[in-house]
């Protein structure tokens, strides 16, 4: 492991945006080690491949002038297929990245993992329900992988970092590429605590078939898979069916028959994956000994706040015009104080448009 010449070979290869996953596999099958692939002519690799003869040379040869600098650049900031540190788990798969880009902490590869996904535009129940399952995950030594989306995968991120645990996110982009913006702080965050990867080249951009491909990624990095939320045509779904044809664990979040993002994932328990009402239902499926941390009791609110906080839910945001008429016509003005100061107490959480929802 760790031979420079075949490290350079694998750098380089994965400079070729042509060298899809599939493309890849058929690689790996055929070539063993990976630097006999100098050895074969361009037409058997136009035939394996299925690429032009430009592309089947660059294949053949790899390292050229063009591609050169850019594998030095590369050199001490990845970890490739022929590498100790690749994640033994990810090399299983049929298609493994030939080389990930890496920010943080490399040792996390290594460590027993779950994945946590789901909707973009995910509701406060499957908000709470990712943050409460990915604490009891992170406290069990799980770390937590995601892709850094808005939503679920935020929210995972985000409870794991809370929680003292770990987090992997897996990118879409070049691992300079920020995606979505606005998780820009979380971004930073994750690569001083936790872990970036990517499989794509610096610059990359978020092209729309990249996130597929970040997916299997996703997914085989991880001993099972969580889908906390998903519509019948979510991309959470795409990175279920390439855990279970990886061989791992998949698990759903059951949510309620009127939304439309609970049908991807009550489809999932339909055809097989483990309806998980707590994270005992994970871990008891998981190879190895992980044990959950004692939650304790949520402290009361001051009981002044009681009737306030017993007005909410944990499913869905409640404005503060539907809580006023709730409590009886309290004035504006102390329901703002009250709401204020139970989020600030940790008890719930302020959404969009002057909407609360409870988080214990």
């Amino acid at each position: 492991m760790n031979d420079p010449a075949a490290r350079d070979i694998l750098i380089a290869l994965s400079l070729f945006p042509f060298l899809t996953p599939n493309r890849t596999r058929l690689l790996l099958d055929v070539f063993e080690p990976i630097d006999s692939v100098r050895q074969a002519s361009s037409s058997t690799i136009e035939g394996l491949l299925s690429v032009t003869p430009a592309q089947a040379e660059d294949v053949r040869n790899p390292l050229t002038p063009k591609t050169r600098p850019l594998v030095d650049a590369l050199r001490e900031r990845v970890v490739t297929l022929v590498d100790d540190a690749y994640p033994p788990l990810l090399r299983e798969i049929a298609d493994p990245p030939l080389v990930l880009h890496v920010r943080g902490d490399v040792s996390l590869l290594a460590k027993p993992a779950v994945a946590v996904v789901g909707s973009r535009r995910a509701s406060p129940y499957a908000i709470n329900a990712a943050q409460h399952l990915t604490r009891a995950l992170a406290s069990a030594g799980l770390t937590i992988v995601s892709g850094l989306a808005l939503g679920i995968d935020a929210a995972a991120h985000h409870a794991a970092l809370a929680a003292n645990g770990k987090t992997i996110a897996v990118l879409g982009t070049g691992i300079d590429v920020v995606y979505p913006r606005s998780n820009a702080r979380l971004f930073r965050s994750i690569e001083r605590e936790g872990l970036i990867v990517s499989e794509f080249p610096p610059g990359a951009p978020p092209k729309r078939e990249h996130f597929p491909i970040r997916n299997r990624v996703i997914s085989g990095l991880a001993l099972g898979t969580v889908i906390v939320e998903a519509t019948r045509h979510s991309g959470s779904l795409v990175t279920a069916r390439m855990a279970a044809e990886q061989g791992r664990e998949v698990f759903a979040v059951p949510g309620s028959i009127f939304s439309a993002g609970s049908e991807g994932t009550h489809r999932l328990i339909q055809y097989g994956a483990k309806l998980v009402h707590d994270a005992n239902d994970i871990v008891e499926e998981l190879p190895g000994d992980f044990q959950l941390a004692s939650a304790p009791p949520p402290e009361p609110p001051p009981p002044a706040l009681a009737d306030v906080l017993a007005a909410l839910t944990h499913d869905e945001g409640a404005h503060i015009d539907t809580l006023t008429q709730k409590l009886g016509g309290k004035p504006s003005a102390s329901l703002a104080n009250d709401l204020l100061q139970l989020e600030l107490g940790g008890w719930i959480r302020a959404l969009p448009g002057a909407r609360y929802v409870r988080v214990k």
